[in-house]
């Protein structure tokens, strides 16, 4: 079957990763699209002025809503009143009541809501992932998380600059769901504090978060914005009871000589990967588990709608649904509340069943 999708806005997130990955997939048709500032002539399918009169014209099976985060709730609730699938950018609402309110309706429709947390599907963090519990790795213990962004005019423009909820609320979406994806359980409390340096009513540059795990496990996540220094988009540790896993997403070329200090000998290391890569460490020794190619976002992007695809095929639950990332969502605004209470949040009272 070729399913059909429209796609709610057409900015830098559609442009640069999902109208690459639906270009990617067979099954999937671009049918139409809808942005107000879409120059006309630059897209090889039918532009319309309104959501509405997009949906009415063209009968998607799927609607993209690819807008900035105010806007979800309403476009995402058009969608599923004109009996369409919802395949929706992060954060997924901007409150629980907004994201409960799109649950009920998905059920009412029976329909499905997907929200793109395309990082569990990239190859580095699936490869990880397998290793968990494995022989080589045992179980997981503790897992490090960590960002240099280097923030610009270009980095702010938009409604990323303006919301001062920045950091946690757009990029910990992805950092909150993979922990929940590596330790494959729900954290029991949050710990979270954003430094505003003298500005309260500035953006999050800056995230320490800790979030604790059943067994006495610990993640603990840095998110800087606040450095002026060398960007790495994100960086992942992981030990294991046997093991290490380190996966860096974003390019890099490297080589490295030198000496191993106890053994006293000399190594070399070429570390080359166009999106991004993941070692299994014991000690000094070390195997590749998985490399990305360029444009990593585009290619997971893709894998989870192809995933979401077959899901509809077979009359089962998608991966990355609506009801899975409201528990992401819980723990995002969590973090902002602990944040403001100077306090850990416990999460029971935040999970909905």
């Amino acid at each position: 079957m070729t399913y059909r999708i429209a796609i709610a806005g057409l900015g830098q997130s559609a442009r640069t990763i999902h109208l690459p990955a639906y270009k990617r997939i067979p099954a999937l048709e671009i049918v139409g699209g809808c942005d107000p500032a879409a120059p006309p002539g630059q897209f090889a399918f039918p532009l319309f002025s309104s959501i509405p009169e997009m949906l009415n014209a063209t009968k998607p099976h799927i609607l993209a809503v690819v807008t900035p985060p105010d806007s979800h709730f309403y476009i995402a609730k058009l969608g599923l009143e004109s009996d369409c699938h919802v395949f929706c950018e992060k954060p997924f609402m901007n409150d629980l009541s907004e994201a409960d309110a799109i649950i009920a309706l998905s059920k009412e429709r029976n329909k499905q809501v997907v929200i793109n947390n395309q990082f569990r599907c990239m190859r580095i963090h699936r490869a990880a992932k397998d290793k968990i519990g494995s022989p080589e790795f045992g179980k997981l213990l503790f897992l490090g998380m960590h960002q240099t962004f280097l923030v610009t005019e270009k980095t702010e423009a938009g409604w990323r600059g303006e919301d001062t909820r920045r950091t946690a609320k757009e990029f910990g979406t992805h950092v909150f769901d993979l922990c929940r994806f590596f330790f494959g359980e729900e954290p029991l409390s949050v710990c979270a504090r954003m430094p505003r340096f003298g500005q309260p009513s500035g953006p999050d540059y800056l995230n320490l978060i800790q979030l604790e795990f059943s067994g006495d496990r610990v993640a603990q996540i840095t998110l800087d914005r606040v450095s002026r220094g060398r960007h790495r988009y994100l960086d992942i540790r992981l030990d294991g009871e046997l093991a290490s896993i380190e996966t860096s997403l974003g390019g890099r070329l490297e080589m490295r000589v030198g000496m191993q200090a106890t053994a006293r000998r000399p190594f070399f290391d070429l570390d080359f990967a166009p999106g991004g890569r993941a070692r299994l460490y014991q000690g000094e020794q070390y195997s590749t588990l998985a490399t990305e190619p360029l444009n990593v976002f585009a290619g997971a992007t893709a894998e989870l709608i192809t995933e979401f695809l077959a899901a509809l095929d077979r009359g089962q639950i998608p991966p990355c649904n609506a009801l899975d990332n409201h528990r992401t969502l819980a723990l995002m605004l969590a973090a902002y509340e602990s944040d403001a209470k100077r306090a850990p949040v416990i999460l029971r009272q935040h999970a909905r069943s």
